[in-house]
This record gives structure tokens, sequence and C-alpha cells, in this order.
């Protein structure tokens, strides 16, 4: 395409990197490209609840309770989510640096809007623990303890950027190492878990794995240019398609302040 400044491929790799550069959700979530596979825009996720009990017998005595499972299914819809911007031949002349940073500026909106359907989906969470005074090692050992998982291994706290103030008073917090940087946005750790503050939360912090919430990828960062050429006007727009869901309550564990 004649003057544009980048051709198409070289933009989408450029906006791919400084998504996934920017985008911490992406690693806090499971990715499932099941949806770009198969015709559709909608994923019905089914929540289980098995209920059973565990019985003692005897010889000749088998079981006088039949475990149940019930589930609950609700549809999701894939969204389409699209930034655009324009610029003249004359503001690159003028700075040659000016589309690099306006694709910059482009991405980190779209890396937003996950987010913010991230967070939106923590909201669901079902399991808690009592609120607490603040957040510290106490709190996370409890909401360790109310998640269904056999390994602590790939467990992580998300807590709100005003709860670092907290954290950093908490003895376990001063005396733990930070180990090794997981996640962006990884402000140390404590009881041995990966701490993550983002400006998302506000007054609720989550104790969960990355099973617990998904993200179906329909299609990835994908660009498309246009040029008025009679005005030398460009015009690129970034696109992705997905939708993000809570798929596992069991494995997050919300916490609030008292």
């Amino acid at each position: 395409m004649a003057n544009t400044v980048y051709e198409n491929k070289v933009l989408e790799a450029k906006a791919q990197d400084l998504l996934l550069t920017q985008l911490n959700t992406r690693s806090l979530m499971t990715i499932d490209s099941e949806l770009a596979q198969n015709a559709g825009m909608t994923k019905t996720i089914n929540v289980y609840t098995y209920d059973g009990t565990a019985e003692e017998v005897g010889v000749g005595v088998g079981n006088t309770e039949r475990g149940n499972i019930t589930y609950e299914g609700k549809d999701y819809t894939v969204k389409m989510v699209q930034q655009a911007f324009d610029y003249f031949d004359e503001d690159y002349m003028k700075d040659n640096l000016i589309v690099d940073y306006m694709l910059k500026g482009a991405t980190q909106v779209m890396t937003n809007k996950m987010t913010t359907d991230f967070v939106a989906e923590l909201k669901k969470a079902t399991v808690s623990i009592p609120a607490v005074a603040a957040i510290g090692y106490e709190a996370i050992v409890d909401a360790i303890s109310a998640l269904n998982v056999e390994n602590e291994n790939g467990i992580y706290v998300l807590i709100p950027n005003a709860w670092k103030a907290d954290l950093r008073k908490d003895e376990d917090y001063k005396t733990a190492r930070m180990g090794e940087v997981v996640y962006n946005g990884q402000v140390g750790t404590i009881c041995g878990i990966p701490v993550v503050a983002t400006k998302a939360l506000t007054d609720t912090a989550y104790v969960m794995t990355n099973e617990a919430v998904k993200c179906f990828m329909k299609k990835d960062v994908e660009t498309e240019q246009e040029r008025d050429a009679n005005i030398r006007k460009n015009s690129v727009y970034l696109r992705t398609a997905y939708l993000v869901a809570l798929v596992d309550a069991t494995k997050i564990c919300k916490i609030t302040k008292a």
C-alpha cells in the first residue's frame, strides 16, 4: 500500500508484541483457541457442582448413597474489539515516531478492555473467607485453604494497588524474598505465592489459579489500513475477537476488608 509507514504484517507483529508485553491479564487466565477452529460466535459454559459422600464399606456391603452432579449453563457471546487511529503524511513528516506511539496507545486501550472483562468475571467468584482488617499472611493462608486445589503450584494473589501498603507491613511479606518474577505487576511473594497488584481492582483481592478464568480466542490481533490519497490521510484498524468466562469457581477465593 503506497506511502503507508508499515505493511499490515509488520503492524500486526508490532501490535502482537505490545499486547503480549502489556497484557498481564493473559498470564492470569487459561488461553483457549477452540473457538478459532469452529464456526459460531457463542459458547455455552457449564459450571458443575458434584455432591457425594465417601463411605466406609464392609465385606459384602456397598454404598448407601450415590453421588450426584448438577450444572448450570450460561451462554457467552464473542466480542469483536476494535481500535482505530488516523494520521496524515504531514504528521509523520514532523515526527517519524508518531505511528509507533499511536500503535502503543491503541494496544494499551485494547489491553484495558480485556482487563475489564477479566475483572468482571472475577466478581462472579462464589468462594470467600470472612472479611479481614488487612491483607496479609493469615488471610492468604485461609483463602488458599478454601480453594479446591491439591497442588499449590500455579496459585497467585491479585490485590488492588491501594492494598500494597497493608501488604508491605506484613511480617511474612517483609522477610520473604521476591523469588522468580512470574507475572507482570508482581510486587513480591507471601506464603511462597506470587502477589500481583493492579489498578483494575479497588476493594477486593483474589487468591486463584489461571484455571478459574478462561479466555476463548476467536481471532487474534489483526490489522487493516485505509488511505485517502487525495488528502494524504492514513487510517489504521486493530481488532481481535474473544470472550472471557469464569469456568471454575472452585479455583478462586475472594478477600474483602471489614
